[in-house]
């Protein structure tokens, strides 16, 4: 059952692609944000998922980025420091091109079974989360809950399909720009 609704902007990116990653939720290292698209860098036709973090140099980190980040199947190798002093890590999504299409046009219901499970799996020891993302993914049955919340009729709710909005590509878009090493320095020895 829906108690409440969320009432600020759900990075999808965040919620629907980064369970692919085969993390444990719960690890001490998480992103400091994902993104869909990287601006100047890949759109949504390039199915690329795009993981910040912190840059840390402790043994934790390094271990973390070695198996789940730098060893995963999806890493595309493309690792970039980034002028704000976190690092991107890019993933690919063509294995699962119609699954991010769908993403990406708010079609979160029509995800196939197996997808639906790895990320209620992911979502599956933090009740809330798991409610709200089963909701997101089998709307069919939480249409009388949201309906309630939202105070319109459940056949409005029906017409749209949907309980979880569109992704918004603006928040979806990793707008920092890679870190350019400049050799300068060299030059003026």
């Amino acid at each position: 059952m829906i108690t409440q609704l969320q009432k600020q902007y759900i990075q999808k990116s965040r919620i629907f692609l980064y369970p692919l990653l085969g993390i444990k939720r719960g690890s001490s290292t998480t992103p400091v944000q994902t993104y869909l698209v990287w601006e100047d860098e890949y759109d949504v036709n390039d199915y690329k998922f795009i993981a910040v973090y912190h840059m840390r140099d402790d043994a934790e980190f390094r271990d973390f980025e070695e198996k789940r980040l730098l060893g995963n199947p999806l890493f595309t190798g493309e690792f970039h420091e980034l002028e704000d002093g976190n690092a991107a890590y890019v993933f690919d999504m063509k294995s699962y091109q119609k699954e991010f299409k769908l993403i990406v046009h708010g079609k979160y219901s029509m995800l196939s079974t197996e997808f639906k499970n790895t990320i209620l799996k992911f979502f599956k020891s933090h009740q809330s989360h798991h409610a709200a993302i089963k909701s997101y993914l089998m709307p069919d049955k939480f249409m009388a809950d949201y309906a309630k919340l939202l105070n319109v009729s459940e056949s409005l709710l029906k017409e749209v399909g949907e309980l979880c909005s569109l992704p918004d590509l603006d928040l979806e878009k990793l707008k920092v720009k890679k870190k350019v090493l400049t050799f300068d320095s060299v030059n003026n020895l």
